[in-house]
């Protein structure tokens, strides 16, 4: 017998929220919609009243944001998925905070696996990762910034099987490809085994000194300590790992390289 689930749809769009209550009793009749708000103060009440484990929640709505809404709850004990018209530069912040959401108009294959994910995991949404993508979503002005930014105190979440991990970008090494998976280098500690393909960390991590130099590692610049010139190259991180450069990616690997130095000021 099918998981039951009590929902809750807070969106500003009339249609917006028929549109959904519609997908959701013929795709996901397990779930039963227990209430719709128009704004966020309204949603406050409905999730109060009717304590949902999940809500389908829109971020730009009148007064309160979506964001403001649940940072009124001292502790979020329901599931959110978000429901969004932001363009991809922001759905890159979502993948960043491992958030779940769907882009509107809601594909009905999405919708479908954003609950049977959320059903696989039956969890909350944890504060550090509400502020990850706000701060994702806050400084990412454009689809695609013309200059990469700085990996200083910006966090990644991390989702594996035992919980999520909240990770500094500085601290990461290098991401390895495991098939099906991506395993996580750090400085400090073990490394962090996420089941989400590299390609994916390759769309977040796009925007920083991080580079894909081969089709199994996307690397942190910051962690080089030397280049060895050959047909593609080999770079040697900081834990003494060897990494191949893929022979097509050497000029831009190298091009990027060199604007990093240039930009970090570690060459004059």
């Amino acid at each position: 017998m099918s998981q039951q689930l009590r929902a809750v749809i807070i969106d500003d769009e009339t249609n917006a929220r028929e549109a959904l209550t519609n997908l959701l009793k013929l795709i996901c009749p397990e779930v039963e919609i227990c209430g719709e708000a128009k704004n966020a103060d309204l949603g406050i009440e409905l999730i109060k009243k009717e304590r949902p484990n999940l809500i389908f929640l829109d971020i730009q709505m009148p007064g309160k944001s979506g964001f403001e809404m649940l940072s009124s709850f001292g502790n979020v004990n329901f599931g959110v998925i978000f429901t969004t018209a932001y363009q991809e530069y922001a759905i890159r912040a979502f993948r960043f905070s491992a958030i779940d959401y769907l882009l509107k108009p809601i594909d009905p294959d999405e919708l479908q696996t954003a609950v049977e994910r959320f059903k696989s995991k039956v969890s909350s949404v944890n504060p550090q990762q509400l502020q990850i993508l706000q701060e994702q979503i806050e400084t990412s002005p454009s689809l695609r910034l013309v200059q990469r930014k700085k990996n200083d105190n910006q966090r990644i979440a991390l989702p594996t099987a035992e919980g999520i991990h909240f990770v500094q970008m500085t601290e990461i090494i290098q991401c390895e490809s495991l098939g099906s998976y991506t395993k996580f280098h750090l400085v400090k500690g073990p490394a962090i085994v996420v089941s989400r393909l590299l390609k994916e960390y390759e769309e977040i991590l796009d925007n920083y000194y991080f580079f894909r130099v081969h089709q199994s590692n996307i690397i942190n610049l910051e962690h080089i300590k030397r280049y060895v010139k050959g047909d593609g190259g080999q770079v040697w991180m900081s834990d003494n790992t060897e990494i191949e450069v893929s022979r097509r990616r050497k000029d831009e690997f190298l091009s990027l390289l060199s604007d990093f130095y240039v930009n970090s000021g570690k060459l004059k």
